[in-house]
């Protein structure tokens, strides 16, 4: 994201505590150019500035997805802004139960009010910076320390927590700037106080007008230090929201740190006094970046914060990488060598990290040779993992102590390589120790074409060593699917393992 500063001029006026505020320029912040956080992908604002705006700006030339729409608001230079995957409104008994996420989309509908307190247009809200300093909805009497901005930017938000427990969050529009569940907030460049800017940042994201009635705290977020407030609705309403944001949502106070996907957010929460339910999927949007994509999902190399290398990739849902974290966790549990897998989340979506083996290169050989290769074949065989070795050799490798490394299992159990359902291939019976010596997969019969029976007998007692109880339990924390996908999944793996153990 490139952030453009230009000059905004302030007239000279009077605040209500009778502080005279001379004529000033300040800053004013355009976002103009888009990057995407895992692919590193730009667009020019010279490149976004030609496109058209109206219907044609969404005409399939200019690359955007069907389904996609203009946002009812226009943004502040008054050009369309298009919503490339709109979000899908809730279903109306969400409004009034604090046990579901309430959905809300700009120009969709809501309630005439919602715990006491009316939904409709703030129509009578500030419309110049002046108007913004003596908002009404400040606290005047809040003691409030000087912030320590520690070079960085300053910037104010809310959060904004309903009589029923639920907590106002927004869904920035396109995904912008890698969030894909926030707080209101937003730049104090206007000139104006903290808590004035939060009360205007909280209208123009989320539509919603706000009383602040306490503090949390500040903040430090990757450009700003954000001081945060409480604050109560006292009117507007979330269909109202500006073109920053794509959907408002009312978010259960036991949900809000899942539905954050970024750790600023979450220290936010903490701070307001929500505790996160349950283990967290880990986000790698605060990660940093290091490496392009390899392969066909979307992905690159990345660097966690305690400087430690992983492979992060997008699969295609979430079930699909929820299959290759279990057949990673199925191997390690065989003795078979595999990179530590985890799942975590790049924007709302699910993905994989792969943690990188140092070290690795090409089998330089295999056979007797290289026993970890071939006393591994079984579990492959009982994983159905067709793309053991991969087309190019490359999903076989050799740490530098010579052991074999699997470190792409994606196409084992119930779906390929490139995401589709492997069905009823995939059954009850090892048909793999066929399929993958016998020339139907080339590159696999290429390495274990040659296996000897005693090799093939080392094999099945690793998996022999994965007691059925266990094969529950991982598939029940890392398996795909509901819990009756889950039992299923268990059932065949462990008729699986029953084939193979009649070779004993």
């Amino acid at each position: 994201m490139l952030l453009l500063f230009s000059k905004a001029h302030v007239k000279t006026f009077t605040r209500k505590d009778g502080t005279v505020v001379q004529a000033h320029d300040t800053k004013v912040i355009k976002k103009v150019q888009w990057h995407n956080s895992l692919t590193g992908s730009k667009q020019s604002a010279e490149k976004l500035a030609a496109k058209p705006s109206g219907k044609d700006a969404l005409h399939p030339a200019w690359g955007m997805p069907e389904g996609a729409i203009n946002h009812p608001k226009r943004d502040d230079e008054g050009k369309h802004v298009v919503v490339k995957y709109p979000s899908q409104q809730s279903a109306t008994d969400t409004w009034n139960d604090p046990h579901e996420t309430a959905t809300f989309t700009p120009g969709g509908h809501a309630p005439a009010s919602l715990n006491g307190v009316a939904l409709a247009p703030w129509t009578d809200h500030p419309k110049t910076i002046e108007g913004w300093d003596h908002v009404p909805g400040q606290m005047h009497d809040l003691d409030e320390p000087e912030m320590d901005l520690k070079g960085k930017e300053p910037a104010a938000g809310v959060f904004i927590q309903e009589p029923d427990g639920r907590v106002w969050m927004v869904k920035p529009s396109n995904g912008f700037a890698g969030y894909a569940t926030t707080f209101p907030k937003g730049h104090a460049d206007d000139g104006i106080s903290l808590q004035a800017t939060a009360i205007k940042e909280a209208f123009e994201e989320s539509g919603l007008q706000v009383e602040i009635t306490g503090l949390i705290g500040d903040v430090a977020r990757g450009q700003t230090m954000t001081r945060y407030y409480t604050a109560k609705r006292v009117g507007g309403t979330p269909t109202d929201c500006g073109w920053e944001s794509q959907a408002i949502l009312l978010v259960p106070p036991g949900k809000v740190h899942a539905a954050a996907n970024r750790q600023y957010d979450r220290t936010l929460a903490t701070l307001a006094g929500l505790a996160p339910v349950g283990p967290l999927r880990e986000s790698v949007d605060d990660w940093k970046k290091v490496g392009q994509q390899r392969g066909s999902n979307p992905g690159g190399f990345f660097k966690d914060p305690d400087g430690q290398e992983w492979y992060v990739k997008v699969p295609k849902s979430t079930a699909i990488a929820r299959n290759e974290i279990l057949a990673g966790k199925l191997y390690e549990a065989a003795g078979v060598k595999v990179p530590e897998l985890k799942e975590v989340t790049v924007g709302d979506r699910t993905a994989i990290a792969s943690k990188i083996v140092p070290g690795l290169q090409k089998l330089r050989e295999f056979g007797e040779g290289n026993a970890s290769v071939m006393d591994g074949f079984a579990v492959d065989a009982w994983l159905a993992n067709w793309d053991v070795v991969g087309l190019a050799h490359d999903n076989l490798l050799e740490d530098d102590k010579g052991d074999a490394v699997r470190v792409d299992v994606g196409g084992s159990l119930v779906f390929r390589a490139q995401g589709e359902p492997k069905g009823k291939l995939f059954g009850d019976k090892v048909g793999e120790l066929d399929t993958l010596t016998d020339g139907t997969n080339a590159q696999a019969s290429s390495v274990f074409g040659g296996i000897s029976h005693k090799q093939l007998l080392n094999g099945v007692k690793k998996v022999a060593s994965v007691s059925p109880d266990k094969i529950k339990s991982l598939v029940m924390d890392f398996g795909p699917g509901n819990p009756e996908q889950k039992a299923e999944l268990s059932r065949k793996l462990i008729a699986r393992r029953a084939d193979l153990l009649k070779l004993k």
